[in-house]
C-alpha cells in the first residue's frame, strides 16, 4: 500500500535504513527495511512516548505534539504525525541531517493521508 511513498523516501535519503507507518496504539501498518533493525520492537516503544508526551500535554497543556527526532550515537528516529490514528517512524544513520529527514516525510504528508483515508 505504502511501497511507492517508502521507495521515494529511499531514494531521497542517503541515510535511509528504515520507515514504518505505526498506527496510534503502536501496530505497525507497514514498513520498508533496508537494514537489519528490530522496527517492530522500536515502532512499540516509540508508541510509548507518544503516550507519555500526550499524558504530558494534558497535565500541562503543552499542545499535540507533531515531530520527536531522537539521536543517537548510531542513528537518527524521527516520528511524525500524518494523522489522528497514525505517525510516520523512519530511522536513518548519522549521515543523514535530520532537517531532511523531516523535510521529505513532511512533503509526503499529503499522500500518506491519503492512503490512510
Amino acid at each position: 500500500m505504502f511501497e511507492n511513498i517508502f521507495r521515494e523516501l529511499e531514494g531521497r535519503l542517503k541515510g535511509f535504513m528504515a520507515v514504518a507507518i505505526v498506527s496510534a496504539d503502536g501496530i505497525e501498518i507497514e514498513a520498508k527495511v533496508k537494514e537489519e533493525l528490530s522496527h517492530e520492537v522500536l515502532s512499540a516503544e516509540m508508541n510509548s512516548i507518544l503516550q507519555h508526551l500526550d499524558r504530558l500535554q494534558d497535565e500541562i497543556s503543552l499542545g499535540a505534539y507533531e515531530e520527536v527526532v531522537i539521536k543517537t550515537d548510531k542513528e537518527n528516529i524521527c516520528l511524525i504525525r500524518v494523522s489522528e490514528e497514525a505517525f510516520v517512524l523512519l530511522v536513518t544513520d548519522k549521515s543523514e541531517t535530520t532537517g531532511r529527514s523531516l523535510y521529505e516525510v513532511q512533503r509526503l504528508i499529503p499522500e500518506f493521508s491519503k492512503m490512510l483515508s
